[in-house]
């Protein structure tokens, strides 16, 4: 006859599944309000951008001449071009019109900056970071697997030795 789990072990383990599906399912739905809200939020902007009269074209053209690179704090709270993505990068623009190119005080007008979104040294770093951590979680749990099946061989060994009456 096979030696039976005790009850309470099996109260116990069924106790803590269910604890850990419940935390599971709150989580979850947390989650899911939050991005709900956030949600709502971005598109209430999005209507609101939306009603606003459209804009005519500048009568300049600008020309990307410097990579994306992140604002510090002080460029963040006072540029208008870092406040809305926190990264900006160097552009040179010139007026469509010839008479207005040559126009000194119209040039000190023209923007020098724009919003940009990703910042390429950022990027990179992020990525290694997820890298890492899932390199990280797969050698853990690759150990934990190989620990717990030694384990669970050895007492099914210990087992079929007391069956046949070796220990």
């Amino acid at each position: 006859m096979s030696p039976s789990i005790p009850q309470s072990k099996v109260r116990a383990a069924r106790a803590l599944l269910m604890i850990t599906l419940g935390l599971a399912c709150l989580t979850t739905v947390f989650a899911s309000l939050t991005s709900a809200q956030s949600t709502s939020a971005h598109s209430f902007q999005s209507l609101a951008k939306r009603q606003q009269p459209p804009q005519t074209q500048p009568p300049f053209a600008c020309v990307v001449i410097g990579e994306c690179v992140p604002c510090n704090h002080l460029q963040q709270e006072t540029e208008d071009t870092c406040k809305e993505t926190h990264n900006r990068q160097k552009i040179e623009c010139k007026y469509d019109d010839p008479i207005n190119n040559e126009n000194e005080e119209l040039k000190v007008l023209l923007p020098t900056y724009r919003s940009c979104l990703h910042v390429k040294a950022v990027e990179a770093r992020r990525f290694a970071h997820f890298l890492s951590t899932n390199i990280f979680l797969a050698l853990f749990s690759g150990i934990l697997m190989i620990w717990r099946k030694r384990k669970l061989a050895a007492a099914q060994y210990r087992r079929m030795a007391r069956r046949i009456g070796i220990a």
